[in-house]
């Protein structure tokens, strides 16, 4: 099948973002007095929502403290986003070349819009997609609201989009949105871990997309 158009998740899937997001991560923990974690625990909480996260990782008798922990995330991981993270392999040539074959591609992520932003300029890669969706204000992500949105901005068919992730989250917003779905293996799930999820597509690396589209 041939896609016009190719939404991508950001974190995991674009970028190796998960050392800078983990660490703040842990910092938060230790904050609050939570050590049992290390960085590599909790690099499958990427792409889950703040508030999924920690209540998953801090003990129920700190629940109350979520809001707070979600607050301390954001400020100590916003000036430090950028430290440790790189685009994965072949991202920026295989964007270039997806553009060049009249691909119009666009950005639906859990991360709020500047943030997707400030990513995209510091790499180069800000004009390559016509849209950068974060979820500011609107459902999580596997509600469709996010894939819809762009879909009526852009004026895009469903049928003509694929959905391209590396969580259980964005392979079901593409099928709940109606489209095509792409998995990525080398993000927060293993390739059996994404499987059970039926995704129409698995992908190693970035770059196997352009025998995808």
């Amino acid at each position: 099948m041939v896609f016009s158009n190719i939404i991508f998740d950001f974190d995991g899937t674009i970028t190796d973002s998960k050392h800078d997001i983990a660490g703040a991560q842990l910092w938060v923990l230790e904050q609050l007095g939570v050590t049992l974690h290390s960085k590599e625990d909790l690099f499958p909480h990427i792409g889950k929502t703040l508030d999924e996260t920690f209540t998953t990782l801090l003990p129920a008798n700190l629940h109350y403290r979520i809001p707070d922990a979600a607050k301390m995330y954001s400020e100590y991981y916003t000036p430090r986003s950028l430290v440790n993270t790189t685009l994965f392999p072949g991202v920026k040539e295989t964007l270039e070349e997806l553009v060049l074959r009249g691909k119009r591609l666009a950005v639906a992520s859990t991360k709020r819009g500047p943030g997707i932003k400030r990513a995209t300029d510091h790499f180069g890669i800000t004009d390559y997609f016509v849209q950068l969706q974060g979820s500011d204000g609107i459902p999580f992500k596997p509600d469709p609201f996010i894939i819809n949105k762009i879909l009526l901005d852009q004026q895009w068919k469903p049928e003509e989009t694929l959905m391209v992730g590396d969580t259980d989250k964005d392979i079901l917003v593409g099928k709940n949105a109606g489209l095509a779905t792409c998995a990525v293996t080398y993000g927060s799930l293993t390739k059996e871990e994404l499987e059970r999820y039926d995704p129409d597509y698995i992908m190693m690396s970035f770059a196997e997309l352009l025998s995808i589209v």
